[in-house]
């Protein structure tokens, strides 16, 4: 499928997400709910064309995508802060958009469709990885010492991402417009990831930290 689906996929979650992120955070169970009869209409109706894009995982992968830029843009801006506090809300509803994805990728598996090959296992880790850091998405965070404990397995989603990545890359040939795309979609991420983390996160972390312990 063209890399053109994933894309305009990617722009309607940045958009919508930022233009109706109160609405979200409000009703986020109706979005929950509709991710999920989406999933379940996805692998009702998995010939379907219209379907591909939840089956292929584009959909899911656009909600992931947008929650791990959103880990870099700048935190005094109003664009961070309307889409950070929704960030979990998208991350959850990535994860119920990637389960049919999944499923397929088990099914295939287990009943012998696809030939082994490290693709394969590269996205079930992925998506298994993703179980613990969806499950505590919900959890509320009453104090400091359960957010540094929250915060350090969240930490595996830079794993996720990169795993993703890895994912996307191995699918697709090396001559497809979409290896290119995907390599200028998340190389410049992981450049510039460590460089905010020093920068920003780290300082903001230990001064949170240095505040806990004091008191």
């Amino acid at each position: 499928m063209l890399i053109i689906v994933p894309i305009i996929a990617i722009i309607l979650v940045f958009g919508l997400s930022y233009l109706f992120s109160d609405w979200i955070k409000k009703h986020h169970l109706y979005l929950y709910l509709g991710a999920i009869l989406l999933g379940i209409l996805a692998i009702i109706l998995k010939d379907k064309t219209f379907t591909q894009p939840f089956n292929k995982g584009f959909l899911g992968l656009a909600f992931f995508y947008v929650v791990m830029i959103i880990g870099v843009l700048n935190k005094d801006s109003k664009l961070f802060k309307r889409l950070f506090k929704v960030r979990p809300e998208l991350s959850i509803t990535g994860f119920i958009l990637l389960t049919p994805h999944a499923i397929f990728y088990l099914l295939d598996k287990f009943l012998g469709t696809y030939s082994e090959n490290i693709n394969i296992v590269l996205g079930l880790l992925t998506y298994l990885i993703m179980v613990p850091l969806f499950i505590t998405s919900f959890k509320v965070i009453e104090n400091k010492k359960q957010f540094f404990k929250w915060k350090k397995l969240q930490r595996f989603a830079y794993i996720i991402y990169l795993l993703i990545f890895i994912h996307l890359i191995v699918v697709v040939d090396s001559t497809s417009p979409n290896f290119y795309v995907y390599l200028i979609m998340f190389i410049p991420y992981f450049i510039y990831k460590p460089i905010h983390f020093f920068l920003h996160e780290k300082p903001a972390y230990q001064k949170m930290k240095s505040k806990e312990n004091n008191q």
